[in-house]
């Protein structure tokens, strides 16, 4: 008999892969207090604290409860008061309360069956709570690949977790779009994840739609590397270089606004 493989079914074992490596990478940190590139002046304490309270983040949402911001703009404020929160612990003791409240959460998601609620995550969009794990395996992979960089570490990304994170980002992404960056833009965008999953961006007049139904024309395709194409996203690396290298190629009707792209939406 065959089965179905669900989202949740792929999702859990790569938060739980990625959790462990995170776990692993910031207790043998030689110096907690090194400041982490690419992250709002955090030391790698701090940044492994973050990911510690964005995890109950996921657990909450589903049960009506935790802080949500509409305005992304908004964020960094939230993830800082809640850093101040959690007080001062060593990266041991986050490791292994990340690595415990990753466990619980994932068997709380799955005892929702098939039917998982949905929840509004910052920016006002709604996601479901199984597929808002993508979004949370985003934070695991980005932030380990940022301290991974200050310990000069290898953080290598799996291109099967980066569309893992695309399908938890696109419920989400409407809401993240910058409106002084995206204002009356009329455009489609088809994202190609090399070796994954392809993606339809639909903007009009500045309002986003992501993967709508229907035929429609593709203004800007863009073949990305999907382990390129994430840290773009997120600002860690600049497009150029990987353009230059390949790792990134548009083509279409209009091609030149694949370098825009990334610049319509807020920061993750």
């Amino acid at each position: 008999m065959q089965t179905t493989t669900t989202y949740l079914d792929r999702v859990r074992p790569a938060i739980t892969q990625v959790g462990e490596r995170f776990a692993a990478l910031v207790t043998a940190a030689p110096d907690p207090q090194r400041k982490v590139p690419h992250s709002p002046d955090w030391t790698i304490q701090e940044a492994a604290a973050h990911v510690v309270t964005v995890a109950p983040r996921y657990a909450d949402g589903p049960e009506r409860r935790g802080t949500w911001v509409t305005d992304p703009q908004a964020l960094p404020e939230l993830n800082q008061a809640q850093i101040q929160a959690l007080g001062t612990h060593s990266t041991a003791e986050l490791a292994d309360r990340l690595r415990l409240d990753l466990a619980a959460l994932c068997d709380q998601i799955e005892g929702y069956g098939t039917a998982p609620p949905s929840f509004r995550f910052h920016g006002g969009e709604l996601v479901p709570a199984d597929v808002a794990l993508g979004i949370l395996l985003g934070e695991l992979v980005v932030h380990g690949w940022d301290i991974a960089q200050a310990v000069r570490q290898p953080w290598p990304i799996d291109p099967g977790h980066v569309a893992l994170i695309l399908d938890g980002l696109a419920p989400i992404v409407p809401g993240w779009v910058d409106p002084e960056r995206a204002r009356g833009f009329t455009a489609t965008f088809k994202v190609r994840l090399r070796g994954q999953a392809t993606y339809t961006f639909a903007f009009q007049d500045g309002c986003l739609q992501v993967n709508p139904g229907g035929e429609r024309p593709v203004d800007t395709h863009i073949s990305a590397d999907p382990a390129a194409l994430l840290l773009v996203l997120y600002r860690r690396q600049s497009q150029w270089k990987h353009i230059a290298a390949g790792r990134l190629l548009a083509w279409g009707r209009k091609p030149w606004l694949a370098l825009t792209f990334v610049g319509r939406f807020h920061q993750p």
